[in-house]
């Protein structure tokens, strides 16, 4: 799985991406800091898969996975927050505490939401 990490904070992008490393058939294709690069990038970069923080500068990560979402279908967006949890009223966005990550969850997350998702 191809996947894009978004997040602000270097120190959290550095852990996903240890993570998505970690995980059996992932790989990291790219990493934005903000939402602006990631819609950007995901086309660009032919991601699959998108981690991004909830909280991401110039646009915020639940409007940046609405716009992924809208322009690449087949794209799977998973919110990640480290502060409180949200709720998100499109059922195509999950959301999940990033300090819960870890790579037989991101695996185990793509088995029941990311096959057969448009690839």
């Amino acid at each position: 799985m191809r996947v894009l990490v978004v997040d602000d904070s270097e120190v959290f992008r550095n852990v996903l991406c240890a993570v998505v490393a970690a995980a059996p058939g992932f790989q990291v294709v790219g990493v934005a800091a903000t939402g602006r690069e990631a819609l950007d990038l995901v086309g660009l970069l032919d991601a699959q898969f998108v981690l991004i923080d909830v909280n991401t500068r110039e646009l915020d990560g639940v409007e940046t996975g609405l716009r992924i979402r809208k322009r690449h279908p087949g794209v799977v967006v998973l919110l990640l927050t480290a502060t409180s949890r949200a709720s998100v009223r499109d059922a195509s966005l999950a959301v999940e505490d990033k300090r819960d990550l870890s790579p037989g969850w991101l695996v185990d997350f793509w088995r029941r939401n990311g096959n057969g998702a448009g690839r």
